[in-house]
């Protein structure tokens, strides 16, 4: 992509030079080795808009390993024509184009793609994609940790990266042996719900001790953002009834709010005594078949008001709810924008928002880009490549208003990729 403003160019090649933090992904190790040409191509999220656009049972078809790419090709060419211009197929393309030198995808150019498959399990490949995106940090949320590794210190990040402390797990409680596994790394026998508050302050600490820069909750996916704010005793009550016999689960949704609203507060007290931020999953799920209306930044006012010495990273930039996060962080001092993930979720919308987010907020308050992939090297830096561009367009657009200057989008530009995030976690990277 590119803009057609007169300074597009100037502005985007000086971008080339500034170094990212991505500010969220989930790889927990160098991966994958790909072992077929499809699965270059129908991998992290661009699989959603494939069986958006054809059937669970094409799918199937398509990452079939077994069968021919002869076989699989006709069902994965009449998907790829029906979503060949979405933004995850815009990751796609360019690495083709990078990876494979490839301009398009054809029968023929799977087969020439078969020698070439890249393994992204050998660190030295991994890392040097990073580096050619300028990525010099990456805020990592792994959702399966042994928390003993994070004790001890022995826990081997990814390259660049920076741990969060993931909180679904530690507020969803709702069975005895829910308790029993966070308990167990500790040996640490939990008999009541102060018991268990305790345990959790520990862990927390343990995990800012090792070097986490912010908590992480991704429990849009699961329930409701609108937290309710109940009395201990409700939450007690749920706490107790499933502790005392092993063989009880608290229902969902409502058994087990109570608990769950009531340990998300205690974890946001928690957040304000680390000094650590907190990033909440808001607005588009991974996947299909999702319900939008529960993730909506919105819903989160309550506790925004309520906890206002936590720093809120919201993420995704509310995709499709825009309006509702530039109010949320116009009007609230604790709130930040996170375009993860939304770059290539939908850059037009990024586009635009950016640039109404510079008229109308604090542009200190913008963070320009997280990859959000589980590994996928190639992908994050293609993503990296996007979200230039979308900061680029939206930057220059205001210049060839005369909204700002050029030197005036070189800085915010600067500021939205590296500074404010570096600012924000804390991450002290000299730049």
């Amino acid at each position: 992509m590119r803009g057609n403003a007169g300074c597009y160019d100037e502005l985007r090649e000086y971008m080339e030079a500034i170094p990212i933090i991505d500010c969220h992904d989930h790889t927990d190790y160098c991966k994958p080795r790909y072992i077929d040409p499809v699965q270059v191509i129908v991998n992290g999220y661009f699989v959603s808009d494939i069986q958006s656009a054809s059937s669970d049972r094409d799918i199937q078809i398509i990452n079939d390993y077994n069968l021919s790419l002869e076989q699989r090709w006709p069902v994965l060419k009449k998907a790829w024509e029906r979503t060949c211009y979405t933004g995850y197929a815009k990751v796609t393309k360019l690495v083709l184009k990078k990876f494979y030198n490839e301009d398009n995808i054809s029968l023929d150019a799977l087969k020439r793609m078969k020698d070439k498959l890249l393994d992204l399990e050998n660190e030295d490949t991994f890392k040097k994609i990073l580096d050619e995106a300028r990525i010099v940090a990456r805020i990592e949320n792994i959702l399966e940790i042994d928390y003993r590794q994070i004790a001890d210190g022995s826990y081997k990040l990814s390259p660049y990266g920076r741990l969060t402390i993931p909180l679904p797990a530690y507020h969803a409680v709702s069975t005895y042996e829910d308790v029993e596994r966070i308990a167990s790394p500790l040996n640490r026998r939990i008999t009541s719900l102060d018991e268990y508050i305790d345990l959790c302050f520990d862990i927390f600490k343990a995990y800012k001790n090792y070097g986490a820069v912010a908590f992480k909750d991704q429990s849009a996916y699961q329930r409701s953002l609108a937290y309710g704010n109940p009395v201990k005793a409700e939450a007690e009550k749920v706490f107790n009834w499933f502790m005392e016999d092993p063989r009880r689960k608290a229902s969902y949704p409502d058994g087990i709010k109570p608990l769950d609203d009531f340990l998300f507060h205690e974890f946001m007290r928690m957040a304000r005594d680390l000094a650590l931020p907190v990033q909440i999953h808001t607005g588009h799920m991974a996947g299909i078949r999702n319900d939008i209306v529960k993730t909506n930044a919105a819903n989160l006012r309550g506790i925004i008001e309520l906890h206002r010495d936590v720093q809120f990273d919201l993420f995704h930039a509310n995709w499709p709810y825009s309006g509702e996060l530039l109010f949320m962080c116009k009007n609230y001092p604790n709130v930040s924008i996170d375009f993860c993930w939304a770059n290539i979720i939908d850059p037009i919308y990024c586009q635009n928002m950016i640039k109404q987010a510079i008229s109308s907020v604090p542009h200190g308050k913008i963070h320009g880009y997280g990859s959000d992939f589980v590994g996928m090297a190639d992908r994050a830096w293609a993503h990296a490549v996007i979200a230039r561009d979308n900061i680029a367009i939206a930057l220059s657009d205001l210049v060839d208003i005369e909204y700002i200057t050029l030197s005036e989008a070189k800085k915010i530009a600067y500021n939205l990729l590296f500074k404010n995030a570096n600012d924000f976690f804390n991450l002290g990277i000299k730049p």
